[in-house]
């Protein structure tokens, strides 16, 4: 009597899928866990030294040189990174969020550039790597800040988002001296380094 072998033929076929999607889930454990605890309590109700939805376990005891988007719970401290090579930038990622070098300090014509990780590894080094996990969900009208080494507050109000490719260095661009922009970028995909989603926010003025 012949055998229905179609259902066994249908789980051969998904056992490759899912095996990659339960590596892939394994891989990406913090954002995943990120993504969740977004989702069901929201952003930290109060964003301040020691409260970094993004990264438990991680304190930040100064208020000056530190990245803050309270709509998203995400706080960092502003590595300033003095060389432009891959390495330096990977080394100075693992204590914070990274600014460019040769890019405008905050509060200062041009456009402050910060870099930060969204996804990492779990067994990879530094509190950091998932500290942009967020960083898509961001709305135009959202505000980001940053403070300067003296601890002095600079508010941006995001006005642009978009997905560039790794290789777009327009994106540097200082511009005329007109306008005082910040810039904060992520890779993107999640997992991946693909592209890049960049926040772009212009400076609030009382």
């Amino acid at each position: 009597m012949p055998t229905n072998r179609t259902p066994w033929r249908k789980l051969a076929l998904l056992s490759p899928l899912l095996l990659v999607v339960l590596v892939f889930a394994a891989l990406n454990a913090d954002y995943i866990r990120i993504q969740i605890t977004y989702a069901l309590n929201g952003p930290a109700a109060v964003i301040g030294p020691g409260t970094i939805l993004t990264v438990p376990g991680a304190t930040t005891t100064s208020t000056s040189n530190l990245l803050t988007i309270p709509s998203l719970g995400i706080q960092a401290p502003i590595q300033y990174a003095t060389k432009k090579d891959e390495a330096s930038i990977q080394n100075a990622l693992l204590n914070g969020v990274v600014h460019y070098p040769g890019t405008a300090n905050p509060g200062q014509p041009g456009n402050v550039y910060i870099v930060g990780h969204s996804s990492d590894y779990r067994w990879s080094a530094g509190k950091y790597k998932t500290v942009l996990a967020l960083l898509p969900k961001i709305k135009e009208g959202d505000e980001m800040q940053v403070t300067d080494k003296a601890g002095k507050i600079y508010r941006y109000r995001v006005i642009e988002t978009k997905i560039v490719n790794p290789t777009d260095l327009s994106v540097l661009s200082q511009g005329d001296g007109s306008k005082k922009l910040l810039t904060v970028q992520t890779s993107y995909p999640i997992g991946t380094a693909l592209r890049r989603f960049l926040a772009i926010g212009e400076l609030v003025t009382d």
